[in-house]
């Protein structure tokens, strides 16, 4: 048997330059030579502001983190996935970095102004590495293959054709650390390609929590997740079938041993708040006794 896709084992940033300090002027400096000098020292900074992290261009805001990062979003086909509150807490579960987004989505990008910049994400962090964590998640995440995100012309031809088709549930909720689509799909989507490229068969994930947008609803299905085979062929499809019901297997037994994991974490916080809740009823007992001594 060959060996299957799934059974492979699973930006520095950039500091602010600092803004040179503001050369003090002579007293016998001509009022047009200091309104000169003050303009010069403007561009100055407006420019070390362009070339910095920021997208938007203005001073960093007073509420922020110790370090901050943007990273644009606007033409980002995972957008949709990267704006969604679940992910943006997932992402400060796991890093410990805050996660907003801001900026306006626009079609065309040329057409932004500073004061509505872009779609972007803003990170906020108390530390580089937790930074940079969350950098590198957003950046896994972008690189996800999300697969055709729309119903398209061919989508269509193949519907009125009605080629065979599959519908398999995926019968997973996501867990902490355990995105239940990302496992699916794999690694930049290589799970789904592989099936697609062995049987020549149409893969998608739909329902929700997939991305995938239906475009008569303009949404997600209301369905819980699961994975659509199409294909010319009856024995096309079969084999799909086939490949993906075992990666199937493999994602479950992985999300099982998570889940043993969460629950194990789980249990040892609760005996942790029991017991201290037990020495705070014994400190509080045992104070008018030690009184009683004095």
């Amino acid at each position: 048997m060959s060996k299957r896709k799934w059974d492979q084992a699973s930006t520095n940033i950039d500091e602010a330059a600092p803004i040179s300090k503001v050369e003090k002027t002579d007293d016998s400096k001509t009022a047009s030579e200091a309104a000169a000098v003050a303009a010069a020292i403007a561009a100055k900074i407006a420019a070390q502001f362009a070339g910095g992290t920021g997208l938007t261009g203005a001073m960093k805001d007073p509420h922020d983190a110790e370090f901050t990062h943007d990273i644009d979003i606007n033409d980002v086909r995972n957008r949709y996935l990267l704006t969604k509150s679940s992910t943006q807490q997932e992402i400060h579960e796991d890093t410990g970095a805050s996660v907003s987004t801001k900026g306006v989505w626009y079609p065309d990008k040329t057409k932004a102004t500073d004061k509505d910049p872009p779609l972007y994400l803003h990170i906020m962090a108390n530390t580089k590495e937790s930074l940079q964590k969350a950098i590198d998640k957003i950046n896994d995440l972008m690189s996800i293959d999300m697969g055709s995100l729309v119903e398209d012309k061919k989508d269509r031809m193949r519907e009125k054709r009605k080629w065979p088709e599959e519908k398999l549930p995926v019968g997973l909720d996501s867990i902490r650390n355990f995105n239940v689509r990302a496992k699916v799909v794999g690694p930049s989507g290589s799970f789904v390609k592989y099936i697609q490229q062995e049987t020549g068969t149409r893969v998608q994930i739909k329902g929700i929590g997939s991305g995938f947008i239906d475009q008569e609803t303009g949404k997600e299905s209301d369905e819980p997740l699961y994975i659509h085979i199409t294909g010319p062929e009856e024995g096309q499809v079969a084999r799909a079938k086939v490949l993906t019901e075992d990666l199937l297997l493999v994602v479950r037994s992985e999300h099982a041993k998570m889940a043993v994991v969460a629950q194990q974490q789980q249990m040892e916080l609760h005996q942790a708040q029991a017991q201290y809740a037990a020495y705070s009823a014994m400190a509080v007992c045992l104070v008018p006794l030690l009184t009683s001594f004095q």
